[in-house]
């Protein structure tokens, strides 16, 4: 019972939540919407992650969630930039250094390492982020829609990774308890 409302939770903060937004936003964003000018539409920017493009040992919860916020970002551009002319897209980044998934989720024991896995062997920045999400913001990426744009450095393309089963069990109930014994403040950004 325990699995089935942490597969719950991770849709309802994840899917649910993200879709809630989108709606609420609407009513600001489309063309002649309040606070907007009639001449066009605006931009809507959803965070995704990369976990379920392949498989991952005890991730389906959060990638069903995240799979689900894909689906809304390829819908809502396809329904609300005909409708609308709303651009919806998404950002996977995935792992940002100083990021409070990175100090929350990764093992110390792994965390020094973490460069040793990386496909460019170093962590991506906040930096990165934003300026992918300025890109897709700007003029620059405005034929940009339907798109959700992976920031990872390109540790996708290397999944699965080659950890045995038993030690990323091992691992996985280590972080979840410690996940579950701290809380994650507001992070500081450089912008």
């Amino acid at each position: 019972m325990a699995q089935l409302a942490t597969f719950l939770y991770h849709l309802r903060i994840c899917h649910l939540m993200d879709f809630e937004q989108c709606h609420e936003a609407l009513h600001y964003l489309k063309k002649g919407g309040l606070g907007r000018s009639s001449s066009g539409g605006g931009i809507i920017l959803n965070i995704s992650a990369t976990l379920h493009y392949t498989a991952a040992w005890y991730q389906i919860n959060v990638a069903a969630a995240k799979a689900a916020v894909d689906a809304i970002v390829r819908n809502l551009a396809l329904e609300w930039g005909t409708d609308y002319d709303i651009r919806v897209n998404g950002i996977a980044p995935d792992p940002i250094g100083g990021a409070p998934g990175m100090s929350k989720l990764v093992p110390e024991e792994i965390n020094g390492k973490a460069d040793d896995f990386m496909p460019l062997y170093k962590l991506g920045e906040k930096w990165d982020i934003a300026m992918a999400a300025l890109f897709l913001s700007s003029d620059a990426g405005k034929y940009v829609n339907g798109t959700t744009l992976i920031v990872d450095g390109g540790l996708w393309l290397s999944r699965p990774r080659h950890l045995p089963k038993d030690a990323v069990k091992q691992l996985s109930r280590a972080v979840e308890k410690r996940s579950r014994n701290s809380q994650v403040g507001v992070p500081s950004s450089k912008l």
